[in-house]
């Protein structure tokens, strides 16, 4: 494995996750770039090679692997302009995740500590599995999705490209979550979730929709 350079820094919690992964894995970060709308120094001490341009640069591509670091949207948007210049972005798990040996994890997911990715399950590009989330026997999971702390899916779940599943959020066998939808915190999802909506409670059911404005 190459030298890790980590791409955006700041305040959140994703660039502290990474860089205690890469730490406990024993592949500490060789530095960071400024990336994203508001780039800031990282909280942990770390040498700063540049910015996002070194991105278009084939001989720091070549040199280096790299783990995206900016949390949102964006995320992605970074993610495969590396991929498509050339980059490496490999799977960055901490050493306290368990990962069957049948199950795959595609480009640039990144797992936290305590994470559970059971037998068969299909994890796909740019997502990331926060603390002690587990995907349970037979999942596929799309890409640049969100799983939180503490969530978990029973077996046969399918949970589309860019979904958000909130914080302690359970979901019952053969669920489909839809593209972009969400999952709110400690939502029990007992029915498939169409595309783009977000639903909330026990059992999980859509928010209203908002009333049109007046005027």
């Amino acid at each position: 494995m190459k030298p890790l350079v980590m791409v955006g820094a700041g305040l959140g919690s994703l660039p502290r996750i990474v860089a205690e992964a890469a730490a406990a894995g024993g592949t500490p970060l060789a530095g960071y770039l400024d990336a994203g709308d508001d780039p800031q120094p990282p909280t942990t001490p770390l040498e700063r090679l540049g910015n996002e341009s070194l991105l278009d640069n084939p001989e720091f591509l070549a040199a280096f692997d790299l783990v995206v670091a900016v949390q949102g949207r964006g995320r992605r948007a970074l993610c495969e302009r590396i991929l498509a210049r050339g980059g490496a972005l490999p799977v960055l798990a901490h050493p306290a995740a368990t990962i069957s040996t049948t199950a795959s994890i595609g480009a640039g997911t990144i797992l936290s500590a305590g994470v559970i990715v059971q037998s068969d399950a299909r994890i796909g590009r740019f997502c990331g599995l926060n603390t002690a989330c587990s995907i349970d026997h037979d999942n596929v999971v799309g890409d640049s999705v969100s799983i939180g702390p503490g969530a978990h899916t029973a077996g046969r779940v399918t949970i589309l490209d860019e979904a958000f599943i909130g914080l302690g959020a359970l979901i019952i066998n053969g669920v489909t979550i839809g593209r972009r939808a969400t999952v709110g915190a400690g939502a029990v999802v007992v029915r498939d979730v169409p595309e783009g909506a977000t639903v909330v409670g026990n059992p999980a059911r859509p928010l209203p929709a908002k009333p049109a404005s007046a005027g």
